[in-house]
């Protein structure tokens, strides 16, 4: 019943809602002047339907409104606050305080309001990622087979020809572009499933030295350094050491792919109390202030073959562990990523070590 109600509210025109709103404010004035002079014993008591319309303001228009609508029932109580009329000083401070009611009621309703309309879009918001993810994961899973015959059969055909056959460069680009969706198929997934993980004990310059080999490759075709900087005491972590060292990869090749020829890429690993530190920071040309709040969203990208899903999947598989991706950058001045894992694991291990 609740919701027929508010569904039906929604529809009501603007101007509909608006014009009890606007009659209160023009009538009650009116009627405050009649009663001032034919019936001042009730006088107190309308001042209080003036709450009327300034709930109704803060509720359309949310704090401006209720704040506005304060303003313009005050100017009826200008005279009997600051104006010439033959009220003592007590009678004064009393109107003062009932206007400053005024004021604080209309400010924390619409305060109240403008949060709620910014959770219910949030949440929207939400809901409707959930029903993309689902949507996208559902279209991978189906997508993923074919891929995998065409990339294949497309593999098995470009080995068997010569080097100077006409199509062995456009097969060549049929196996680059099926490899790099079924890389979009597979991040897809890893975002969308449940995050399970295989929990051990282990040393995080292990998983370090074990993600910079494999982006040692790409960092030496790029001219790129990459460096570790890594402490003499080593710092063990209940960590799944396959899902960390996929999210140290793609930290790494983001930090390559950004960094210029004859750059570094420095690698860290550090302990602050119960949490082991990974740090990989960059000397490229740093994140713009507005994309550096979403370059965690999933799909977002500012490189023209990015996913936009390495960072998020990254993000999932630390926060699963417990943790958190810090990320500080200025345009100019390189970018570093900061890893921060609890060392005795996440409070609610997903599975048992293998």
């Amino acid at each position: 019943m609740v919701k027929q109600l508010l569904r039906g509210w929604k529809v009501v025109p603007l101007w509909l809602k608006v014009a009890p709103m606007i009659v209160l404010l023009a009538g009650l004035p009116l009627l405050q002047a009649y009663l001032e002079h034919h019936r001042p014993d009730l006088v107190p008591l309308m001042r209080h339907a003036y709450y009327l319309p300034l709930f109704m303001a803060s509720v359309l228009f949310g704090l401006r409104g209720g704040l506005l609508c304060a303003l313009a029932i005050s100017f009826n109580f200008f005279e009997d606050v600051v104006g010439q009329r033959s009220v003592d000083l007590t009678q004064r401070l009393y109107m003062a305080a009932g206007v400053g009611v005024y004021f604080l009621v209309g400010g924390v309703t619409g305060f109240l309001v403008d949060r709620e309309k910014r959770e219910a879009q949030r949440l929207k918001h939400m809901q409707e990622m959930a029903a993309l993810g689902q949507a996208a994961a559902a279209l991978a899973h189906e997508m993923k087979t074919p891929l995998i015959a065409i990339g294949g059969f497309a593999q098995q055909i470009y080995r068997t020809l010569e080097d100077d056959h006409p199509h062995r460069a456009k097969l060549k680009i049929i196996v680059d572009q099926v490899a790099h969706m079924e890389q979009l198929m597979r991040e897809v997934l890893d975002y969308a499933r449940p995050m399970q993980l295989r929990l051990e004990r282990a040393y995080l310059r292990e998983v370090v030295e074990e993600a910079r080999s494999l982006a040692s490759l790409f960092a030496e075709q790029s001219g790129v350094s990459l460096e570790l900087e890594l402490p003499p005491q080593p710092v063990e972590a209940l960590i799944d050491k396959g899902r960390l060292r996929q999210v140290l990869l793609n930290l790494m090749q983001n930090a390559i792919q950004a960094s210029p020829r004859g750059a570094r890429v420095i690698v860290s690993t550090a302990r602050e109390g119960d949490f082991g530190l990974i740090t990989v920071g960059d000397q490229g040309c740093g994140i713009a202030a507005e994309d550096l709040a979403r370059i965690f969203n999933p799909f977002f990208t500012t490189k023209r073959q990015g996913t936009g899903l390495g960072l998020a999947v990254a993000q999932k598989i630390v926060q699963a562990h417990g943790g958190g991706i810090e990320s500080r950058s200025a345009p100019g001045q390189g970018s570093s990523f900061t890893v921060r894992l609890p060392l005795a694991g996440p409070a609610e291990p997903t599975a048992p070590a293998a």
